[in-house]
């Protein structure tokens, strides 16, 4: 069973090594050492182009400029992921296929969509106004979760393929909009609130009454993503107005909204105009693959089976008028429980959450009291600064009185801070929720909560936001950055800023599955070979025989796992084997405490324990 842990061993039965050839080889007193240091993963990536023409696509320039290989966990095993890059031109048939779907579904005239006044944003931003910035504006509003279903029900399968992978479909519907662009297209989004159950019509920083989010394509539910290059959304001026300080890079498409923008400027039928398409392609490509595809997990999360989160409700809401049963909705237990089983169903999670008055602790309401600042957009307290020490600082010192840091392998606490209308910032920015580094804090006030803090008119709960930055903790990070761009952001994903999805993508729990089953793998891996060591040095014990070969055989399935990308099954069953090599420990002990070789309550028992061990796998994989 001493292997590479790496997909390619799915073709063959490497890992199937037999207990008769393992005992052979075995001489007392000898251990074996498993050579699984790097995990490797080798997935096609596959672009898919619709309404392109070949002649202006210079494949050779995009698959040497896309980053196709990624390292991210350097602890053993380190994780390694390289794509080998496959292009598609869809046939004329298709794109007209799509355009008729597109076009019975649209809702096209006027006051469709929106577009930002810019001017308007960078007033607000330097004043700390909140205007109406989203100006109405005409055109095709396309539904993109539909959409995204009509690529899975049509193209998708053939587009995949046998092999592990994910698509991009990059499409280019410049028809769709009028010759001087005053009519253009986009893809909508919108959703209902996790906790508030009310259809979520807020952006960020109080900007509110807009319900749909124009994107520029989607993906996340399967694994793949659509990007219409042709599309025209708001999200990235946003970006690049209010949010440049965050760090967004200096991507190409930030300067052009949309192809048509880019063509009208270059001439495709030039070298330069060539040139400058397909770097403006590539760069979008890179943002995908980067933060998306790569399923990209950093700064060796947290391993365990056993999960406690613990969020303490630090209320000072109800000081200051509303009663506490009308605030309880902001946050549920049930809710973030059911979300995080659906999505890693090869962990156990407990999810605890305690209301206290935020005046239960004085030394904290004194501290806001005392460091409080007035900025032009209200009150704030910074959590990186303030007397005697930063607020940051100060709950990190207090986990340990404050939560149970031994209730589970993992533990991750969060602090939850419910203030009239005192908001947090961490260096200036200002934030619902601060997570990534093992604990989180959240902050809610009357305002974030309520549309015009009235009770009875839910405005944003934070059952959601607190699945966010629990992702940091478990190693995932937003869908954008500033080496990669913001470009990917259209994905079904709680980690982003754009969408409005309760939980991850398909990519994000691939990424934190495969992390976890390349860790519970290599433990298994060294367990199991120190399991046959003291079998052999034992005589061989025949009861516990059976159990060694049904670990084995759990073990072999992994390989066949990672090449059907069932990444949750491979760490489930790695898992479950870590659990009988457990219950091998234990019962192999006896033969040192027994006087026969096969213990009679050992073999009256062993064969329903490993029959209940073994079923805990699929009750695990059906949750």
């Amino acid at each position: 069973m001493v292997m590479a842990l790496s997909i390619q061993f799915g073709t063959s039965n490497q890992h199937k090594t037999t207990l008769t050839v393992l005992l052979e080889e075995q001489k007392p007193g000898m251990t074996f050492t498993p050579n699984i240091t790097t995990q490797i993963d080798d997935l096609n990536l596959n672009i898919e182009f619709l309404g392109f023409d070949q002649t202006y696509i210079n494949e050779t320039y995009i698959t040497e400029t896309v980053d196709l290989e990624f390292e991210h966990t350097p602890s053993v095993p380190s994780a390694i992921l390289e794509f080998d890059i496959n292009f598609n031109y869809r046939s004329e048939a298709n794109r007209s296929a799509l355009e008729e779907y597109i076009r019975s579904i649209a809702v096209n005239g006027t006051d469709t969509g929106y577009e930002i006044d810019i001017e308007l944003l960078q007033e607000d931003l330097a004043t700390g106004e909140r205007s109406n910035i989203f100006v109405p504006r005409d055109g095709m509003s396309i539904d993109a979760f539909d959409v995204e279903e009509y690529l899975y029900q049509n193209f998708f399968e053939d587009a995949q393929g046998s092999e592990p992978g994910y698509t991009l479909f990059l499409m280019n519907y410049s028809n769709l909009d009028s010759l001087d662009h005053t009519l253009e297209h986009w893809y909508d989004v919108e959703g209902t609130g996790m906790d508030s159950n009310e259809t979520i019509d807020y952006w960020y920083s109080s900007y509110a009454n807009i319900s749909k989010r124009a994107a520029q394509g989607w993906g996340g539910k399967y694994r793949f993503c659509y990007l219409d290059l042709s599309s025209r959304a708001w999200y990235l001026d946003f970006v690049k107005t209010a949010w440049s300080s965050m760090g967004i890079g200096s991507q190409f498409y930030y300067s052009y909204p949309d192809l048509d923008n880019l063509t009208q400027t270059f001439d495709i039928e030039t070298t330069e105009g060539y040139n400058m398409v397909n770097y403006y392609i590539t760069q979008w490509i890179n943002s995908y693959v980067g933060k998306v595809f790569s399923g990209p997990i950093y700064d060796n999360p947290p391993m365990g089976t056993t999960y406690s989160l613990q969020i303490l409700v630090l209320n000072n809401l109800t000081d200051n008028g509303f009663p506490e049963d009308d605030l309880q909705w902001v946050i549920s237990a049930n809710r973030i429980k059911d979300q995080l089983e659906t999505d890693m169903p090869w962990l156990n999670w407990d999810i605890e959450i305690v209301w206290v008055e935020l005046t239960d602790h004085p030394d904290l309401f004194d501290y806001i009291q005392n460091n409080v600042r007035e900025g032009i957009n209200g009150r704030y307290i910074d959590v990186m600064s303030g007397s005697p020490l930063p607020l940051f600082y100060m709950l990190q010192n207090q986990l340990g009185t404050n939560f149970n840091m031994h209730a589970a392998d993992v533990v991750l606490p969060c602090y939850f801070f419910l203030t009239d209308d005192i908001s947090f910032t961490y260096y200036g920015t200002s934030f619902a929720g601060l997570g990534g580094m093992g604990w989180e804090i959240l902050l809610g006030t009357q305002y974030s909560i309520f549309d015009n803090a009235t009770i009875g008119e839910p405005r944003r709960g934070y059952s959601r936001v607190m699945i966010h930055e629990l992702g940091h903790s478990l190693g995932l990070p937003h869908p954008h950055d500033g080496s990669w761009g913001w470009g990917a952001s259209y994905v079904a994903e709680v980690m982003s800023y754009f969408a409005i999805n309760d939980g991850f993508s398909q990519f994000y729990i691939d990424g934190v599955a495969r992390t976890h089953a390349n860790y519970h793998f290599y433990e298994a891996d060294i367990e199991y070979l120190d399991a046959i060591d003291l079998f052999a040095q034992l005589g061989a014990p025949a009861h516990v025989e059976q159990l060694l070969d049904d670990i084995d055989q759990l073990l072999d399935t992994v390989p066949g796992m990672y090449q059907q990308m069932d990444y949750s099954g491979a760490a489930n069953a790695s898992i479950v084997a870590r659990e009988l090599l457990e219950l091998f420990n234990i019962e192999i002990i006896k033969t040192t405490t027994e006087p026969s070789g096969i213990p009679l309550i050992a073999g009256i028992l062993l064969p329903t324990l490993v029959t209940l061990v073994i079923g805990n796998l699929w009750k695990r994989k059906k949750r």
